[in-house]
């Protein structure tokens, strides 16, 4: 008699657990790592460091959006 392949496959797919729990604790874990490292560097950084270029030109381009919305609400007809 053949065996059944249904069978079969529940057998692998019942082996395949403990595997997958492994891996997915050891992304945990990798992750952790990462999360506290990042952590760590983040209080790192001094915030008495002077403005760097990017910073300067995304304080002019919030200046300007600013001007520009107050301008569009002033040009704006009043509603009938």
């Amino acid at each position: 008699m053949d065996p059944d392949p249904t069978n079969e496959l529940g057998k692998l797919i019942d082996g395949a657990g403990p595997i997958a729990g492994l891996f997915v604790l050891a992304l945990g874990v990798a992750l952790a790592l990462l999360w506290f490292s990042l952590n760590r560097q983040m209080k790192r950084i001094n915030p008495d460091l002077p403005m760097g270029r990017d910073d300067k030109e995304q304080a002019a381009d919030r200046e300007l959006t600013k001007e520009a919305v107050e301008r569009g609400a002033d040009e704006q007809p009043p509603n009938s």
